[in-house]
């Protein structure tokens, strides 16, 4: 698979809380991605429905979250930097701290207990065409890994109603996930009487 085009680019530094920096390494090793791949991940959701500006204030007055001085740097697309600095513009504060109370928020309230087996294992995806078009297109867009993509889905577990498309041939791509994420599709595959690729 030819390699995702990210468009231009821009780096963004925020301050991150100590245990929210603890969780966001753990989930990086936990789904064999980088530290700034998962807090992009969680920005990108966090964006699309972001907290009320009462509400960043008030932690900030109340410093329920306690960002540490140094700043963690990813790099982000100019889409999402423009959001970012609108987003900052309209509550007022330094996209550092904004970026870093929301991120961290998220990441205080999550338990993650590290895995074992996080070897990254190569995977082989078969899905509609259209599917692996919009899945690329969301990874171009957010500049997330598209084994993020797999790994997150995978652990979200089956949905309740197998997808259909009218048009569209079956495409496949590799890409790679950790090693128990890989033993956890044999596992349900085999449980379902199924094909591994099927099961992803």
């Amino acid at each position: 698979m030819p390699r995702i085009n990210r468009g231009k680019t821009t780096k963004l530094s925020i301050r991150l809380s100590g245990l929210a920096k603890e969780n966001i390494d753990k989930a990086a090793k936990n789904l064999g991605v980088s530290a700034a791949a998962v807090i992009l991940f969680e920005l990108t959701k966090i964006l699309e429905n972001p907290p009320s500006k009462s509400h960043i204030q008030d932690i900030d007055f109340r410093k329920t979250i306690t960002l540490e001085r140094k700043h963690f740097v990813v790099t982000i697309n100019e889409a999402l930097s423009e959001k970012i600095n609108n987003l900052a513009e309209d509550y007022g504060m330094k996209k550092v701290s904004l970026i870093g109370y929301m991120v961290s928020e998220i990441f205080e309230d999550r338990k993650e207990e590290e895995k074992e087996n996080t070897d990254p294992k190569r995977l082989m995806v078969q899905t509609n065409e259209n599917l692996k078009k919009k899945m690329i297109e969301y990874s171009e867009k957010h500049y997330i890994p598209l084994g993020l993509l797999v790994s997150y889905c995978i652990l979200q577990g089956p949905s309740e109603e197998r997808p259909t498309y009218d048009e569209g041939e079956v495409d496949t791509f590799m890409t790679h996930v950790p090693q128990y994420i890989g033993d956890m599709i044999k596992e349900q595959a085999e449980e379902r009487y199924m094909r591994e690729h099927f099961y992803t």
